[in-house]
């Protein structure tokens, strides 16, 4: 193509056709130009093609963590739901006329089963996203000020649900000696074979009270009643962690699946 126009001015100059010569030389200028033009437009739409692709892919790798969170959230409800049932299970112990310390030691055991285990949300597409420094790709603002107000939102109810367990824990830690009370009997299923020697385990099955003594009922009785609250007010807090989740799902899943 170039030795076409080069032979085709070439001609005209031989020819002394100058004017010609000139307003060929602009025009073949021009279509250069266009040339470029029609370049540039074509790598900017490559561009913007990449760009529009890899804000989709975001937000469905952002949906992807969401899902994450609700699985999460589910567990963490299964697990309250059975803590609330083992502290229900403790108050039907220590409201019998003989109420069996082992057992109402195996019940507490359950009931603050995997007690420091919170709500932790998957920021990790979130977080690659701005250290990247692709923020600006997200061209929807809303969604990010969206998945700024979720994290500040669950990180509060999830520090929330933490000072409830320092509660608990720290009413538990307020009985100097659990063993005296008789809740961790040494032949309970839990810790035989894995702690105590057999000799150990008879010796203490007789040293340990087999009865709550009733002295330390009403303690032992407010311990359960305040577990089974502060669970039921984790459930609440869970509740409403879950649907933060939701909303943002809803609107990542508008942005993931449309075309």
């Amino acid at each position: 193509m170039i030795k076409f126009f080069r032979k085709i001015r070439f001609d005209l100059m031989e020819k002394n056709k100058t004017g010609k010569y000139f307003k060929y030389a602009i025009g073949e200028i021009v279509l250069v130009v266009i040339g470029i033009l029609i370049a540039l437009q074509i790598n900017n739409w490559n561009e913007n093609r990449k760009a529009n692709t890899l804000e989709k892919n975001y937000y469905c790798l952002l949906l992807d963590d969401l899902n994450q969170d609700k699985q999460q959230v589910e567990v963490l409800k299964t697990l309250v739901k059975e803590r609330i049932d083992y502290s229900n299970q403790m108050i039907s112990v220590i409201q019998q006329n003989q109420s069996d310390a082992t057992e109402f030691g195996k019940n507490l055991r359950y009931a603050i089963r995997l007690g420091t285990k919170s709500f932790q949300p998957n920021d990790a597409t979130y977080q690659d996203i701005k250290s990247s420094g692709n923020l600006s790709i997200i061209k929807d603002k809303n969604i990010i000020k969206a998945l700024n107000t979720y994290f500040k939102t669950t990180d509060g109810y999830s520090k929330t649900i933490l000072k409830n367990v320092d509660l608990d824990f720290n009413q538990l830690s307020s009985f100097k000696n659990w063993l005296d009370i008789g809740v961790f009997n040494a032949n309970d299923e839990f810790y035989k074979d894995k702690i105590f020697t057999e000799d150990i385990r008879q010796k203490l099955s007789e040293d340990l009270p087999q009865f709550i003594s009733e002295d330390i009922k009403p303690r032992l009785y407010g311990t359960a009643l305040s577990l089974g609250l502060n669970n039921r007010r984790r459930l609440e807090l869970l509740n409403l962690i879950e649907n933060e989740v939701e909303n943002m799902q809803k609107l990542l899943m508008q942005k993931c699946t449309n075309d």
